[in-house]
């Protein structure tokens, strides 16, 4: 990842390059964590304006990258928090169906494989979830400990934990 120089351009930009490095990242972390479209696009609001918010911090941040995923991880928590408080349904796997359906058929194994995998991590408890989808970005245990607020050691613990339980769910899902 490739990031200009922090003193040359306006935090606004900093941050909309960054958004743009990191858009797959985001667009995975947001399909794992809400299944309902319209709720996922609030999210995807909800998110970018937090880190509107903090653009300025962004980009004085050592790891901004990090520091976008630990300003994702917290909007996420309270949205998931907020919807369980409001009785919200996910929508059935229609939407992982409609990724499939433009897809070249060259790459239908991988999307399916894909999506196997993201139905799995949805049904992950959420300590685990949350690690795990850290992991898949290739953030290190030390990055993912400062995103999550935890300690390294615990960030091993629900990884192995999270991979188990996923081996289990794709095996047997």
């Amino acid at each position: 990842m490739t990031i200009l120089d922090t003193n040359a351009i306006t935090p606004e930009a900093f941050l909309l390059q960054l958004w743009q490095q990191n858009h797959q990242a985001i667009s995975r972390t947001l399909l794992a964590s809400e299944a309902d479209p319209a709720a996922r696009q609030d999210l995807k609001q909800d998110i970018f304006m937090a880190l509107h918010q903090s653009a300025a911090r962004l980009q004085a941040a050592e790891n901004p990258r990090a520091y976008l995923f630990r300003i994702m991880h917290n909007v996420t928590v309270d949205h998931i928090a907020r919807a369980q408080r409001n009785k919200w349904q996910p929508l059935d796997e229609h939407i992982q169906q409609t990724l499939l359906d433009d897809c070249p058929s060259e790459q239908v194994d991988e999307q399916l494989q894909n999506q196997q995998l993201m139905l799995a991590v949805q049904k992950l408890s959420l300590a685990n979830q949350q690690v795990i989808l850290l992991a898949l970005e290739d953030l290190d245990a030390p990055e993912i400990a400062d995103i999550l607020q935890i300690s390294q050691g615990a960030v091993r613990v629900r990884l192995n934990r999270a991979k188990t339980e996923l081996m289990e769910l794709m095996q047997h899902g």
